[in-house]
């Protein structure tokens, strides 16, 4: 069996690998990034695979990862993810015949679907046996880009899964939910470039995901559009750059956090749905991951619309760190690397 599992995350602007030791204290051994350029993924779509396997034989060299083997993972607006309720049919069955009994739950044809489903439970329904599952369709066509884009650099795809899954593992509570005085579901928030991944889960097992197709991309073009700037420069204010000539710093701020406003909502909106939605369900906290988070004021703006603890979610909380980094790296690097560990955690699909 091997002794460590590589996660590989292609994102919107960049792609980056982590790997993680296995056992009892698992640790992330080896991690790097290698940005992409403008349009080579877009919306969390591969759009151009050879360039996305140029960029992955390029993230190899530079961090030195030895296996081939790769775990996966898809989170964008061509994935959908929707708790369903079916009769009762034995498991094998139920494998079998999952297309059939599917198709009116999801938008896209069966046949041109990567199906999966975790089972919530079971019940009982005008005396009939019912199962009710957390169902995830994905389009093939789009899977198939990512799997392209990792085989055209050399490496062997052994297992894919959705992003929101991974984040569980990586930075979940797998006790969130215990303590009866913060007894309630806990949700987490991945803000990438294009795409953002929310995921809500009790005891490690998830309950509710919606992925939005917003992102820190969008503070950047509010920076440009809103202040007549080129989109490079945008960038570099909102990471908090100092750019010669730039519009004063409360003017950068005053915009970018109009744009963070209304994302914000997105999210809240998104996390209020699944509490009408789900019977007696209660957020007790949100945990916040992906570059995006990393805008200044971001979280304390989640605080102030959010009524819960909101609090970063801590990579290196829940995994040791052998990355040969100085703290400020490392803090650096923890946001970005949680959706590449959490694929190489075991747990996921194979």
């Amino acid at each position: 069996m091997a002794r460590a599992r590589v996660g590989l995350d292609i994102g919107s602007t960049a792609v980056r690998a982590a790997e993680v030791s296995t056992g009892e204290s698992p640790a992330v051994i080896r991690a790097a990034q290698v940005a992409l350029p403008p349009g080579v993924v877009e919306n969390g779509e591969v759009r151009d695979p050879a360039r996305v396997s140029e960029a992955i034989r390029e993230l190899w060299q530079r961090g030195g990862f030895k296996s081939k083997q790769v775990w996966m993972g898809v989170g964008n607006q061509r994935v959908v993810v929707r708790e369903v309720a079916l009769p009762w049919v034995p498991e094998k069955e139920l494998r079998q015949t999952i297309g059939i009994q599917v198709q009116e739950f999801i938008p896209m044809a069966a046949d041109d679907a990567v199906l999966d489903y975790d089972v919530l439970g079971e019940f009982e329904q005008d005396g009939r046996r019912m199962v009710r599952l957390l169902l995830v369709a994905a389009q093939k066509a789009m899977v198939n880009l990512v799997v392209q884009a990792a085989i055209g650099a050399k490496l062997q795809p052994v297992g894919l899964d959705l992003v929101p899954f991974a984040l569980v593992r990586a930075v979940g509570d797998a006790g969130a939910g215990m303590s009866l005085e913060d007894s309630g579901d806990e949700a987490i928030i991945d803000v990438g470039a294009h795409v953002t991944n929310i995921v809500v889960h009790a005891h490690g097992t998830t309950r509710f995901v919606r992925i939005l197709p917003s992102g820190g991309r969008d503070i950047t073009l509010a920076l440009s559009h809103g202040l007549g700037i080129e989109d490079d420069i945008a960038e570099r204010l909102k990471r908090g750059e100092e750019v010669e000539g730039a519009p004063p710093k409360e003017e950068v701020r005053r915009v970018a956090m109009q744009r963070a406003g209304s994302f914000v909502d997105e999210i809240r909106s998104s996390l209020e749905f699944y509490t009408a939605q789900a019977q007696g369900a209660r957020i007790a906290k949100v945990l916040i991951t992906g570059g995006g988070s990393k805008l200044e004021g971001f979280i304390d703006l989640l605080r102030e619309r959010i009524p819960v603890t909101v609090d970063p979610g801590g990579l290196f909380e829940h995994l040791r760190s052998n990355l040969q980094l100085s703290p400020e790296a490392l803090s650096e690097a923890e946001p970005v690397l949680v959706v590449a560990s959490g694929l190489a955690i075991a747990g996921g699909n194979t």
